[in-house]
């Protein structure tokens, strides 16, 4: 009841408006906000996907509302070349992006990276974003180091909330429940062992006030009780380690509002974001314990896990002279990782005791962004000129990581980067976008990004483009403060690494097609990426390990994308192929005396279906997903106290992911109802051998839980507007 009274209290007090994104006023906002195709990533304004010269993927929001997804999670491991890791052991999850895991990926809330352990828009847990506001998702692949600077190297996935209502008043609620496997309770506690399933419910509110000011703010909790499996839940006492759960349960409260002023050309805005998650484990060893009065009890040792995260964001537009646009981004982020252990009397069904909270992870961080565009009256030439930084404030205790530290860290990361692009239109069909970024750092050495971009229309219906781009990564924490020393190991991290570099090249073709009421979306891409100076875990002789930048990793392919629709049919099928190349830095450490340097190709394809009946208000949705199999060297775990280290090529083994749904309106679409079913082919779990994109060893082991099984849900929406 604290956290809610918590949020509830953020709810009243807060207000929260749906903006103009990027340079666009909210007013020609509106005008465009109901083109699907309408993009802000990467852009000097809001604009259509065809004019972009960056190929840019979208997750519109009706793709959103057919998934029926619970986080973002859930709709982006529909989309090629993008895995979502889950953990079923920590409740956490990490994303992998062209083969390169969340260190590599930058994520973003409308426009602004978001904190995390590893600092600003890195290795988010992407189960930790609500996804009821979001309008759309925006997708870029490849490196974007002059537009977003330090670790975009795989790419950019942008988060795109929702705009205002026109509507004096708004009101939207929603409840969702959903099966986990073939575990559900519609209570979500009770007097017996009861608690399964995941609970969801979101109430969002938006308000005019007056022609100038607006107010929307909402709360969504997300409850998932966690997967029993072959477990026995939190209350079983026998002593046969069948205690707890497969999969954590964990509790979610998003809450979010802020206040918009606009009034001729000038507006602003201030966003308030907050979430709390507590995850719960369960020790699966019960233990005996007699209490001085010689009664007896069995009990057990259980952690509380709690993310609390805090996001303020104020955004300026205004327009200078009449003519120069300004956009101004500021940003305060917090985020604090915390455990708590205590004693948990089974028998009695009571707690013996907490311990202090610990708090092992914390980030502060600091952040702003600011352009100046539309210089020139001539819409032939225009010139974007920015800057950005962001100070990270780190701690760490000594138990935060897979590794160990010697000492609690307080550590203190800044850089500061400013950028020019242009934007040249011909006469002819050829755009060109050459730009550069410089960034200082009070750590590392100063660090030039470059990026080409081009467009050309071959016709009125057919273009081709072609980008080079240029970014790097920052070591985190693990990598530069490690020190794990005992008698069989030495693992160090070192203060001195510097930032890794890559580049990617790409081409992509799109062209489009209309027969009357039959169209026809067609893109091939191939992309190139090269990442120099990759940091790796180094044997120095024996037992002794130490971070290092001499890794090198490649990473190509060629990706189709089709999208056909007849009336009210929509079919799209898109597939990739690409290959890895890893040069680690021992060539002859391996288990069969050499190293492979070639291409190790991966397969991916998708498809979905949708069938609207607009007399019915109903909506048929399919999506599927496979995911071929995949290798990669890593350093096996059983050669590290070895003095010589040996490499092995883990395998992957391939997986399909099939969702479906029914989505119905009533009441002229006020009340809105979707039925479906996830992981329809029932996956569970495969096998790994490397758990791609979790860290450099690898965890071996063979078998890792992707999925708790095939599971079904039920969502219902409510849109009041007057």
């Amino acid at each position: 009841m604290k956290i809610f009274n918590k949020l509830f209290g953020l709810f009243i007090l807060s207000g929260y408006f749906s903006y103009a994104q990027e340079v666009t006023t909210q007013d020609e906002q509106e005008e465009i906000v109901h083109l699907d195709n309408v993009i802000i990533t990467g852009q000097y304004s809001a604009q259509s996907v065809d004019k972009s010269l960056y190929q840019v993927e979208v997750i519109s929001s009706e793709d959103i509302k057919n998934m029926a997804g619970n986080t973002i999670a859930d709709v982006l491991n529909q989309n090629l070349n993008i895995q979502i890791n889950p953990s079923s052991g920590t409740g956490d999850s990490n994303i992998s992006m062209m083969g390169l895991n969340g260190s590599y990926v930058k994520v973003l809330v409308d426009n602004i990276p978001l904190v995390s352990d590893s600092g600003f828009g890195n290795d988010i847990d992407l189960t930790k974003i609500n996804l009821n506001h979001v309008e759309r998702i925006e997708i870029v692949k490849g490196s974007m180091g002059v537009d977003y600077g330090n670790n975009a190297l795989a790419g950019i996935i942008n988060i795109i909330t929702k705009k205002s209502s026109k509507s004096n008043w708004s009101i939207n609620m929603m409840v969702q429940e959903e099966t986990v496997g073939k575990e559900y309770d519609w209570y979500e506690a009770g007097g017996v062992e009861k608690g399964k399933g995941r609970h969801i419910q979101a109430l969002d509110i938006s308000k005019k006030l007056g022609s100038n000011w607006s107010i929307k703010a909402g709360v969504n909790r997300n409850h998932f009780q966690g997967y029993w499996g072959e477990l026995k839940g939190k209350k079983y006492l026998e002593q046969d380690n069948s205690r707890g759960y497969e999969w954590l349960p964990k509790e979610q409260w998003n809450s979010y509002g802020s206040i918009y002023y606009k009034k001729g050309n000038f507006s602003a805005f201030y966003k308030l974001s907050y979430l709390n998650e507590e995850i719960n484990k369960y020790d699966s060893v019960v233990k005996s314990k007699i209490y001085p009065g010689g009664e007896r009890t069995l009990y057990a040792n259980d952690r509380d896990y709690f993310t609390n995260r805090w996001t303020h964001h104020l955004n300026i537009n205004a327009k200078l002279w009449d003519q120069i646009q300004y956009n101004g981004d500021f940003s305060y982020q917090t985020q604090e990782r915390i455990f708590q252990d205590y004693e948990y009397d089974i028998a009695q069904r009571s707690e013996i005791g907490r311990k202090d909270k610990n708090t092992y992870l914390s980030t502060k961080a600091y952040y702003s962004r600011g352009t100046l565009s539309n210089f020139f009256p001539e819409k032939r030439f225009d010139l974007q000129v920015g800057y950005e930084f962001d100070i990270n404030k780190g701690f760490a205790n000594m138990f935060a990581d897979s590794f160990v530290f010697e000492e609690n860290l307080d550590k203190e990361v800044g850089t500061y980067a400013g950028f020019i692009s242009a934007e040249i239109y011909s006469d002819f069909g050829l755009s060109i976008r050459p730009g550069i970024r410089t960034t200082f750092s009070n750590k590392f050495s100063p660090i030039y990004n470059f990026s080409l971009s081009s467009k050309y229309n071959l016709t009125n219906s057919s273009s081709i483009r072609a980008v080079i781009g240029t970014a790097n990564r920052f070591p985190n924490f693990s990598e530069l403060y490690t020190y794990q020393v005992d008698t069989n190991h030495e693992i160090l991290g070192d203060p001195n690494l510097h930032p890794e570099n890559g580049y990617s090249t790409s081409i992509q073709w799109n062209k489009h097609y209309k027969f009357g009421d039959f169209k026809m979306d067609n893109n091939i891409s191939t992309l190139y990426l090269d990442v120099q100076d990759k940091i790796y875990l180094v044997n120095l002789g024996g037992a002794n390990y130490r971070f290092m930048n001499i890794d090198k990793y490649k990473n190509w392919g060629i990706t189709t994308e089709n999208r056909f629709s007849y009336k009210n049919w929509l079919f799209t099928i898109g597939a990739s192929y690409f290959g890895t190349s890893q040069n680690l830095y021992s060539q002859t450490y391996t288990t069969n005396g050499e190293i492979e340097n070639d291409y190790r190709y991966h397969f991916q394809g998708n498809s979905s279906l949708n069938f609207s009946v607009p007399s019915l208000s109903t909506t048929f949705s399919v999506y599927y997903k496979y995911t071929g199999k995949a290798s990669e060297y890593i350093l096996d775990p059983n050669s590290i106290t070895t003095s010589e280290p040996q490499f092995i090529l883990a395998k992957r083994d391939d997986f399909h992911m099939l969702d479906a749904s029914i989505r119905k309106g009533f009441y002229n679409d006020r009340l809105e109802l979707t039925l479906g079913a996830r992981n329809l082919l029932d996956i569970t779990s495969i096998n790994d051998e490397a758990y791609i994109g979790q860290g450099h060893t690898g965890s071996g082991n063979g078998n890792v839980q992707l999925f708790y099984g095939r599971s079904f849900f039920l969502k219902l929406v409510y849109n009041l507007e007057f």
